[in-house]
């Protein structure tokens, strides 16, 4: 193929939250899954990504992502280019190689090569081609845009009972017969002449100068209320440094946001640390009483014994009379009070001995309570110091960091404001170029040259090779009653075996239409014609979910054959399949299958 590129990775980005994102690979791609898990908000990103005005619908999941990017490789995959763009819109930034290269405007402008339709033409090998406008022959430079059609096809489109050539505008009809030609025959209508239309009146063509004057001197007021200081130049680089300081302050924010976690930290663990200090001082202080009372107890003790010790000796002294036990006089003596050990001397030398022990006890008290003390006043100490470190880190937060982020984050709002502002301004700029863009076309003097304008339509010879293709991509999905696919001059549409496309029912409108669309595929790579390289379709075997009474002896082999043919057929080519019901399990080894389960189970859908 002499042009055409690969979708390779298409993802979402958004401050503090993970990418969404999937990739493709060349060949066949598969994104099955049930509805709401984004495959048609998939579509609406890649076809956002391919110049669209219109941003994808707005979902909430969606919400806090800020951009769109796009990676593309060139068909021969030496080159790898990289597209970003605002969800909210406006032009996009090329990347070449992860360096910056410039920024591309999102409005198609003959004159200006610095657009993202300009960048995929060229990539398509179609830069610079001219298409008919309308049947008199007045023709304009292609646009991306027209081509978008031939290989994005939605669930609506697919289902309709239209050519696939058409969108269904009359106004566009013959743009886009012309299109269809080109990437048929390859030769674009740079030669034809336009042709007089004798119904054009002077006062019609006065009537749309004058609107357009009045709708460009709204604009012009509107930009002058915004007292700029320059002119599109000077806002477009006003809105990129806008856009260079926005990730300077981004950045700025990420710092402060690490020290912010780095000292929080810090505090976490001399919290940590204070609790397990306050919880051994308790420990220790509860120790410390007991201590205090088991030394009160060894001095009563000890008072105790010494009290018996000096009685007895006391008693030793004395002339005993009387028992010391039961008072009874000498001559009425128990044998049993005259024991030894009720001898007063060995009770004073026991009492001694008892109290020397304890005496040691209470040195041995003296020495742990004096340990448990200096124990205590080591942990107070620590304690202080964790909860100087704590104070200061917590001071450090409220008066250094905390204004530090507050001051970044009014930055990073004010950068917002005047980006958005820029933003504005742009976009009233390209309306002004494309308002006085239609005042040059409106005033434009009317051409005189009358010439035979050639047949807006594509005859059924120049198509014959094109529905020959049709039919082997049929015939290999195992298309019923299949006989010959020919093309009707009157429809601009193929017919199926003797039957109009469009009198089927929508299960078969929906599958001819993919054939359709992915015939010309593989029919331009044949013939090495100019094509973007690739096709996306959404849902074309809806017939399989909801039948159509219509579609009589439409059997469920053709979704097997489908997927099979499509994975052998272009292997070389990109397909991408939108759909909600799984293909056949031996598929994963010859197609890069995306499987969206809708559940927590697996890969819920394509934003995490």
């Amino acid at each position: 193929m002499p042009g055409g590129f690969l979708l390779r990775r298409l993802t979402l980005r958004g401050s503090d939250i993970p990418d969404a994102e999937v990739q493709f690979s060349r060949g066949l791609n598969v994104i099955v899954g049930p509805s709401d898990t984004g495959k048609t908000f998939i579509a609406q990103c890649i076809n956002f990504m391919l110049g669209a005005k219109d941003a994808p619908k707005e979902i909430p999941e969606a919400t806090p992502y800020e951009s769109v990017l796009l990676l593309l490789n060139s068909y021969d995959e030496t080159q790898e280019f990289l597209l970003e763009r605002s969800l909210r819109g406006g032009d996009f930034n090329l990347y070449i190689q992860g360096q910056h290269v410039k920024t591309l405007g999102a409005i198609h402008q003959v004159k200006n090569e610095d657009t993202v339709s300009h960048f995929l033409l060229n990539l398509t090998g179609l830069i610079g081609r001219k298409v008919k406008e309308n049947k008199l022959g007045k023709t304009r430079t292609l646009s991306f845009r027209d081509l978008v059609k031939f290989v994005l096809i939605n669930e609506e489109i697919i289902l309709s009972d239209k050519s696939p050539i058409f969108s269904g505008q009359n106004t566009t009809r013959t743009v886009e017969n012309s299109v269809f030609r080109l990437l048929l025959t390859g030769v674009d209508d740079s030669s034809v002449i336009a042709k007089e239309d004798p119904k054009v009146s002077k006062v019609r063509r006065e009537g749309k100068f004058e609107i357009i004057h009045v709708l460009l001197k709204r604009t012009e007021e509107k930009i002058n209320d915004l007292e700029l200081d320059g002119n599109e130049v000077e806002v477009r680089k006003q809105l990129e440094q806008m856009e260079m300081l926005s990730k300077k302050v981004s950045s700025k924010l990420a710092i402060e946001k690490k020290s912010f976690a780095e000292l929080e930290e810090q505090r976490r663990s001399c919290w940590t640390h204070l609790r397990t200090v306050q919880s051994k001082i308790n420990v220790l202080a509860e120790l410390q009483g007991r201590f205090e009372l088991l030394l009160k107890q060894y001095k009563s003790d000890l008072r105790r014994l010494e009290s018996i010790s000096e009685a007895g000796g006391r008693l030793g002294q004395m002339q005993e009379e009387r028992c010391p036990v039961c008072g009874a006089l000498a001559k009425h003596y128990s044998s049993e009070h005259q024991k030894p050990n009720a001898n007063p001397e060995e009770i004073v030398k026991s009492c001694q001995t008892e109290a020397n022990k304890i005496r040691l006890l209470l040195d041995d008290l003296h020495d742990t309570l004096a340990s448990n003390s200096a124990d205590i006043r080591r942990l107070n100490n620590d304690k202080d110091e964790k909860q100087n470190d704590l104070n200061r880190i917590t001071e450090d937060l409220k008066n250094r960091i905390q204004p530090r982020v507050q001051a970044i984050l009014k930055e990073l709002e004010e950068n917002h404001t005047q980006r958005d502002f820029y933003h504005h301004a742009l976009e009233l700029f390209e309306q002004k170029i494309e308002l006085e863009n239609l005042i040059q076309e409106v005033g434009k003097p009317e051409s005189r040259q009358v010439s035979a304008i050639t047949s807006t339509t594509v005859g059924a010879d120049e198509a014959e090779q094109f529905s020959k293709e049709v039919e082997s991509q049929l015939r290999a999905w195992h298309f019923p009653n299949l006989d010959r696919v020919t093309f009707s001059e009157d429809e601009q549409d193929i017919v199926i075996s003797g039957q109009r496309r469009t009198s089927h029912g929508k299960g078969v409108r929906a599958i001819t239409h993919a054939a359709f669309k992915l015939a010309l595929l593989n029919y331009c790579w044949t013939l090495s014609m100019p094509h973007p390289g690739f096709v996306l379709i959404d849902s074309p075997l809806v017939v399989y979910r909801e039948p159509d009474t219509e579609e009589g002896g439409f059997t469920p082999d053709v979704k097997d054959a489908f997927y099979q043919a499509l994975a052998k057929d272009f292997a070389k080519n990109q397909v991408i399949i939108l759909e909600n019901e799984d293909p056949s399990s031996d598929l994963d080894e010859i197609a890069n299958i995306i499987h969206f389960t809708g559940t927590n189970q697996g890969r819920k859908g394509f934003i995490p």
